[in-house]
């Protein structure tokens, strides 16, 4: 039998397996069919990084730059195309954990050709611990490569991300001309690795998951030359943008390519398409028009009920592990082959007025049992040798962790895992030392806009004390703590902005906070902000009608503050205090232009963990 092909495009990143594949993959195989996986973002990350693709990289950028000026990164490559050439199948082999043997040759200044991105090596990563030093040097190198391609020959393409601006454009005219356009080096081995996985293959159905705009086009030209190499194939989108930006898509030029489109939970769909069965939350084209089609009898697949997700691949695929900056959490991510699981359907909380909330992945809460849930992490460790997880809940609930940690330890598993909370009053002291015996290794979690008035604004559920001490109970317990800060919420003003720095500043300072990032408010049309809009004083602007993506809302505050002149300021003070710089500055050193003394107490976060 022809087996059901699921591929995740280029470009995700590539340290370790996305999900979407290995959930699919297992509830199919339970269904009784034969299913083959294929990760493409891999494998064109594989592909430039090898000998060849260097050699590739090198013809054509020789081509594009005869007699022209080159950027700095070009003319690196080029100065160095022999050596990097050499080098670059033994930092991959280093990289995936295949050579540990080859850790001196990284370490050696003489080791590697060291472009633009060396320079600073030796003041942000001071370490005398030579495997991390090893792959510090590897990943800067393999960056190195990447910028070339970037600077070079195609600035759609980044590490993580293939032509993102494309896909958010919120009209499909950009992909199409990007895709009958002429093709570029990139194109061309996305093509190379489509029809190799194509021919070992020979699928009947290829479904393929699109989690992130950025990997919109990688998927479009995929299946586009799927159909070239087979018409009769049929082509299955899904995933996590087209739940968020195009539920409202009525373009038919996009079924040109896929001949569905399903949302939500895509196993039952899938499931529907494979088995020529009723169509379940499916959009596709009849007689020239976008049509839906939704058999509501089909039932809703508990969390609970899905088996565990078939990791099998990642035995052979070798993953490549990336550290790009010291940070530990940073590392953390980067670092390590993470086997990605989920506690529940949905957020217990599903409150928070930026969220997409009344979207089904968030607003149905359905969390397994802590049973299962081990049971799914043993037999991904029976499959894979692996032990590190990451349970990618929006927000992992605290009783359910409490159940999962105490399974863990007694089975007598040694586990490491991390995930994303809320900073929320059961998280106690004795419940961040009980999951950190069970292996938690890290938590993240929204802190927002970081003012007790915008928390509250926001839905969040917690004030700042409460936040400052279940981040304290978690370092204290030993586990890293990442936030997501965010910045240009309606209504926030400039007091309220140096006041949130100076809460983040007095974190890292106690300890309490080991990364951070700031993220500007987004109005999206799922959230209960956009629905809310006179409420909060903002105008919608107009935009131009879609019949392709829409998420993102133009807005304007006529009477708050313009936050894009904040961002320098706090980006690069967060990037100082991950690094342990600048923790004792006034914080208002940050901005080029003159902002507000903080009214936040300086010994805030001190008193905060000493009130009862």
């Amino acid at each position: 039998m022809r087996p059901v092909l699921l591929i995740t495009p280029p470009m995700v990143q590539f340290n370790t397996a996305y999900p979407a594949a290995p959930m699919l993959a297992a509830f199919l195989r339970q269904h009784g069919h034969e299913v083959a996986q294929e990760d493409l973002s891999l494998g064109l990350a594989l592909r430039l990084f090898s000998s060849r693709g260097v050699m590739d990289l090198k013809r054509a950028l020789r081509r594009r730059f005869a007699g022209r000026r080159r950027p700095p990164s070009v003319r690196h490559f080029l100065a160095h195309a022999t050596e990097i050439e050499c080098a670059v199948p033994v930092v991959v082999d280093f990289l995936r954990g295949c050579a540990p043997e080859l850790q001196k040759r990284l370490v050696d200044p003489a080791g590697l050709p060291e472009g633009p991105r060396f320079a600073s090596m030796g003041e942000l990563f001071p370490t005398d611990d030579e495997a991390t030093l090893a792959r510090h040097r590897g990943s800067l190198f393999l960056d190195e490569i990447a910028d070339a391609v970037h600077d070079g020959l195609d600035d759609r393409f980044e590490l993580a991300r293939y032509a993102e601006d494309l896909a958010t454009a919120g009209h499909f005219e950009p992909l199409l001309l990007a895709l009958s356009g002429r093709r570029g080096l990139i194109d061309r081995w996305i093509d190379e690795q489509t029809e190799a996985a194509w021919r070992r293959h020979r699928p009947r159905v290829v479904g393929i998951t699109v989690p992130f705009p950025g990997a919109l086009y990688g998927a479009l030209r995929v299946a586009r030359q799927m159909k070239a190499l087979e018409p009769r194939i049929a082509t299955v989108l899904g995933g996590g943008f087209v739940n968020t930006e195009l539920r409202e898509l009525s373009d038919p030029r996009l079924f040109d390519d896929f001949d569905y489109v399903t949302y939500d939970d895509g196993e039952v769909p899938l499931l529907r398409i494979v088995e020529d069965a009723p169509l379940v939350r499916t959009r596709v084209r009849r007689r020239g028009r976008v049509v839906w089609l939704d058999d509501v009898t089909a039932p809703v697949l508990r969390h609970g009920d899905r088996p565990a997700p078939d990791f099998s691949p990642l035995v052979t695929h070798g993953h490549l592990a990336m550290v790009e900056s010291p940070n530990p959490m940073y590392r953390l991510w980067s670092e390590r082959r993470w086997l990605k699981l989920t506690l529940a359907h949905g957020c217990y909380w599903h409150r928070c007025t930026f969220c997409d909330t009344c979207l089904d992945t968030i607003s149905r809460f359905d969390p397994a049992d802590a049973r299962t849930i081990v049971g799914w992490m043993e037999a991904a460790m029976a499959q894979t040798g692996e032990r590190s997880f990451h349970f990618v809940d929006e927000a992992a609930p605290p009783a359910l962790l409490a159940a999962v940690a105490r399974q863990i330890i007694g089975r007598g598993l040694v586990v490491n895992w991390w995930t994303n909370v809320r900073f929320e009053r059961h998280f106690t002291p004795a419940l961040a030392d009980l999951l950190a015996r069970s292996g938690c290794l890290a938590v993240t979690g929204g802190l927002e806009c970081s003012t007790d008035r915008l928390l509250a604004l926001q839905r969040k559920g917690f004030d700042l004390t409460q936040a400052t001490r279940v981040m304290a109970a978690f370092a204290r317990a030993g586990v890293l703590v990442h936030a997501y800060l965010m910045y240009g919420y309606p209504t926030q003003t400039a007091q309220e902005t140096v006041d949130a720095l100076e809460l983040v500043r007095q974190l890292f300072a106690a300890g309490f906070l080991h990364s951070a990032y700031w993220h500007r408010f987004a109005l999206t049309v799922h959230s209960p902000a956009f629905r809310a809009a006179d409420q909060l004083g903002i105008r919608i602007l107009a935009a131009r009608p879609t019949s392709f993506a829409r998420n993102e809302i133009p807005f304007s505050e006529p009477s708050g503050e313009d936050p894009a002149p904040f961002a320098p300021g706090l980006l690069r003070a967060v990037y100082n205090f991950m690094h342990g710089a600048g923790l004792h500055a006034d914080v208002r050193s940050w901005f080029a232009f003159p902002v507000p003394r903080p009214k936040l107490a300086r010994g805030f976060v001190r008193a905060a963990i000493s009130r009862r």
